[in-house]
């Protein structure tokens, strides 16, 4: 008798039918009462999209990485539209220098101002 909260997918580098596929089989065993949602991560728009297309239900989350560098604009007006939470995943790249070298510069002045570090800055 076990249970999950959430089960995510975790990247759409498969093929299509295979997709589905798994995915359909997360919401079998969601109605079979074993996960309380079903979630993705790493998915853009179009194998979003294949998940509507296919007439399922979309995901309750879809974990990414968002940054000020990389907003993914085009997913965030798409879990607007269907309901979809975004979770960030890009603690990793918070602790370096990654992006562009200007929006860094500014986060790295924000950062001294506030005697925090520019990964505080950013998840503030």
């Amino acid at each position: 008798d076990g249970y999950l909260d959430i089960c995510s997918l975790h990247s759409p580098l498969t093929d299509k039918a295979r997709r589905l596929n798994t995915y359909e089989t997360l919401l079998e065993m969601q109605k079979d009462g074993l996960i309380g949602a079903v979630g993705v991560c790493n998915y853009g728009v179009g194998a979003l999209d294949e998940i509507i297309t296919a007439g399922l239900p979309p995901p309750a989350i879809n974990q990414i990485e968002l940054s000020p560098f990389n907003q993914h604009k085009d997913i965030a007006a798409w879990a607007q539209r269907y309901g979809m939470v975004l979770s960030c995943a890009s603690w990793s790249k918070l602790s370096k220098a990654t992006g562009p070298v200007d929006g860094w510069n500014a986060v790295g002045k924000i950062a001294d101002q506030k005697k925090m570090t520019k990964a505080q800055v950013l998840v503030r």
